[in-house]
């Protein structure tokens, strides 16, 4: 059995004020199976896991007797349990995502057929707060958000559309600077950011120059400058990471932007960035000393 591993984690919150507010952990595997953990199905339901299995194959929720002429075969299927590598690397157990929504229906059709009994009219008005929540956002998104994984499904779009019309070289080089920088960036900056496009504003590179290379060992910057000067356009032919060192330069850079992106992402505006900044970084070389010690 090929076992996919989870590449994003989350929790889906499901409900409103009136019914109360659930969370499900949920998670996107290697193949982009969107998945919720087998207690996360009934806890989506307000309903204990534990209950009397009555039909084999099928989780106790839609086990009951009065509900089997509604199971379809896609209800089954999805009800397959899937083994899967956790983010925390232990074996796991969950359902396809989808079963969800299908299990909502299924009580739905079966309220209105005259089918449930009064033990179920708690699950029916469950089913009726989930459906009208996925009317305006599907499960997939729902649960991309959740875990973070929609910031990387657009980085897997955008790069399908570079590989198209740019060289793999380029590729390289594009992917150094993580999508969450560019978007944070933007946002203190109070532009409008679209991560299919491929433009940047040129204030950009001196942001850059500020708040990344400035803050490598004295003269790293320079010499950058010196290797890759800018033509009669005013442009640089390559960009300046590509001349940093696999060993220390690259290690170095990659580690300065992880704690760069944290400290954007917890301030509101750029005011509030600098002083954050100044605050985090204030040893300008700690990083390269770290690596140096290393």
């Amino acid at each position: 059995m090929d076992i996919q591993h989870a590449t994003h984690r989350g929790y889906l919150t499901i409900g409103n004020e009136d019914s109360g507010y659930v969370e499900i952990p949920c998670a996107v595997l290697e193949n982009k199976k969107r998945i919720i953990s087998q207690t996360g199905l009934f806890t989506a339901f307000n309903r204990p896991r534990k209950g009397e299995k009555r039909q084999d194959g099928l989780p106790s929720i839609i086990g009951a007797n009065n509900l089997v002429e509604f199971v379809t075969t896609e209800i089954e299927e999805k009800c397959l349990p899937i083994h899967y590598y956790h983010t925390n690397g232990q074996n796991s157990v969950g359902y396809d995502a989808e079963l969800i929504p299908l299990v909502c229906e299924l009580y739905l059709q079966a309220e209105e057929k005259g089918k449930t009994v009064a033990s179920q009219e708690k699950v029916i008005a469950q089913a009726k707060i989930i459906i009208r929540s996925l009317a305006k956002v599907g499960i997939t998104a729902l649960i991309d958000e959740a875990t973070g994984y929609q910031y990387d499904r657009e980085n897997d779009e955008l790069q399908k559309l570079l590989s198209k019309y740019i060289q793999e070289d380029f590729l390289k080089w594009q992917s150094r600077f993580p999508r969450k920088f560019y978007q944070e960036a933007f946002r203190l900056l109070q532009w409008e950011y679209d991560p299919f496009s491929l433009k940047r504003p040129g204030y950009l590179g001196k942001f850059t120059n500020e708040y990344v290379y400035n803050h490598m060992p004295p003269g790293v910057l320079q010499k950058m400058k010196n290797l890759n000067p800018t033509n009669n356009k005013g442009r640089r032919p390559r960009k300046h990471h590509q001349h940093l060192t696999e060993d220390i330069g690259i290690p170095h850079l990659d580690k300065h932007l992880m704690k760069l992106i944290t400290v954007m992402e917890l301030s509101n505006n750029m005011s509030e960035f600098k002083n954050n900044f100044a605050k985090v970084f204030k040893d300008t070389y700690q990083l390269s000393l770290e690596f140096q010690n290393n």
